[in-house]
């Protein structure tokens, strides 16, 4: 090979070399690109179920506060419930003395004529 043939192979493999070289940045570059945009996508798919996530959480935090109220509510309804049977409890046992009383002192008729009337005597 003369010098001519060998500096032109040489030229020729280096050209060759650059075109793998720039066939593989453009493979690279491709590469990159996709995976860019996969991870954009995912980035996306990630906020969706975090903003689908805080959704959930509200609604479900608006369901307890609601049980919650119900509940107090309930409770409320349910002292009013308690103080009025302590309230009843306290009377039946006063009337409960005074019977036990009358039937001590032998005056148990006069007290069940006046109850079945609702009187006080």
């Amino acid at each position: 090979m003369t010098r001519t043939n060998r500096e032109m192979a040489l030229k020729s493999s280096i050209e060759m070399e650059n075109t793998n070289y720039e066939e593989e940045l453009k493979n690279d570059r491709r590469l990159v690109c996709s995976l860019i945009y996969e991870i954009n996508c995912r980035k996306e798919q990630l906020s969706q179920m975090e903003r689908d996530y805080n959704e959930m959480t509200a609604t479900l935090q608006g369901l307890i506060n609601g049980l919650i109220a119900k509940i107090n509510s309930k409770d409320s309804n349910l002292w009013g419930w308690e103080l009025q049977y302590n309230v009843i409890v306290r009377q039946l046992k006063g009337k409960n003395a005074v019977l036990r009383r009358a039937f001590a002192e032998g005056t148990l008729d006069y007290i069940c004529v006046c109850s079945e009337q609702n009187t006080m005597c």
